[in-house]
């Protein structure tokens, strides 16, 4: 997987692309378009938040409730995903055999804390999105 952003010479804009092998196409088909639809409310949500206009609208008028809310539509499907495949990225760790030091740094906590994350994960059993997440199913 490759991922770019540029800037387009003389336009002021960036473009972002994201670009996968033949196997994670296969396996991830679906989910990249549903990320795609998540990342591009994200940064709308953030545009409109941070400039007060809603560049999808003719005229770039200020954002009404309804665009706000036409943006969490899609964010609110983002969360579980992110838990599930941390929570499956944490699961592989430990059974690779890797320490805690390390997981640490990646979660920007102390060891502590990563100790108790990585074993609040193993305690349980795989949730729903993190089946999902390795499995590309949500049992």
């Amino acid at each position: 997987m490759t991922v770019v952003h540029r800037a387009p010479e003389g336009d002021g804009g960036l473009e972002f692309t994201v670009r996968l092998t033949p196997e994670e196409t296969r396996v991830l088909t679906r989910e990249v378009r549903e990320l795609a639809e998540i990342a591009d409310s994200c940064l709308w949500a953030l545009g409109m938040l941070r400039t007060g206009v809603n560049s999808r609208d003719p005229g770039a008028p200020p954002p009404i409730p309804g665009d706000y809310y036409a943006a969490l539509r899609h964010l609110e499907r983002i969360a579980p995903w992110i838990e599930g495949t941390q929570n499956a990225v944490i699961r592989a760790l430990a059974e690779s055999g890797e320490g805690t030091y390390r997981l640490a740094h990646a979660l920007h906590t102390d060891e502590e804390a990563a100790v108790r994350r990585r074993a609040d994960v193993l305690g349980n059993p795989p949730s729903r999105w993190e089946t999902w997440a390795a499995k590309g199913v949500a049992e």
